[in-house]
């Protein structure tokens, strides 16, 4: 599948959207986190009325998008190399798509009707004599019912949230950490969030009955937390 890869261009926008918009910390020296502290399910990563979403990943040989119909029980899915969150914004779903392998890549997907995505349906083998199966067989590769809205080589994104009817992204360049959004399929800057490159290989995010959002890092560097409630963002990182 041939795309178009758009170089992440960050630029800084803080007087275009306020200075007090936001509220950002980087706290140093909290120690003490677990995975074993927060429920996540890495499997089923959203769910409203109408769909149970799922997802797969494969790494650099693919992942896949999985929106179950509550009511008829059929599964559409997609191509979604690898999906971290899914978001709910004016009836439409967002995928926040990353992969931290060689420069990394990040991509947004945009999903106004799942069931405009093909129906998923395992793969025959390619031996009909015996069961052979590669890895990445078992990943969709079609883009039938999703809308890319940027695809970034360089940089990865910890998280995806809406906030006031916008949706807004936690990306990293590997040097540092910025708060963004989309513009004309570009990230565009409004803060930064951390001097230090927040990010990890297999993202994790939780989502707390009011609304909170939870997501825990790990990389050679820095290991900690993000949490995001609203308008205010913060990194509790160990020392």
């Amino acid at each position: 599948m041939n795309r178009p890869i758009i170089l992440l261009t960050l630029f800084l926008t803080m007087n275009c959207f306020g200075q007090d918009k936001f509220v950002i910390k980087d706290i140093v020296g909290q120690d003490g986190f677990s995975k074993n502290d927060f429920r996540i399910n890495s499997n089923n990563i959203f769910e409203d009325s109408l769909y149970i979403v799922s997802k797969t990943c494969n790494g650099e040989w693919g992942g896949t998008i999985k929106f179950k119909n509550k009511k008829t029980g059929i599964e559409y899915s997609a191509a979604s190399t690898c999906a971290v969150v899914v978001n709910k914004l004016n009836g439409k779903y967002y995928i926040t798509n990353t992969l931290a392998h060689m420069r990394g890549f990040s991509e947004i997907l945009e999903i106004s009707n799942p069931e405009l995505m093909v129906v998923f349906e395992l793969p025959k083998p390619r031996n009909r004599k015996a069961i052979v199966k590669y890895v990445g067989d078992d990943e969709s590769t079609s883009t039938n019912g999703t809308k890319q809205l940027v695809d970034s080589i360089g940089v990865l994104i910890l998280a995806s949230f809406p906030y006031n009817g916008q949706l807004y992204h936690i990306v990293t360049d590997f040097k540092k950490t910025f708060l963004t959004k989309i513009e004309n399929n570009r990230f565009l800057t409004i803060d930064t969030v951390s001097d230090k490159s927040i990010w990890t290989y297999n993202p994790e995010v939780f989502l707390k009955n009011n609304g909170q959002m939870v997501v825990l890092f790990k990389n050679q560097e820095v290991e900690g937390v993000l949490e995001i409630f609203e308008n205010q963002i913060t990194v509790r990182r160990k020392k």
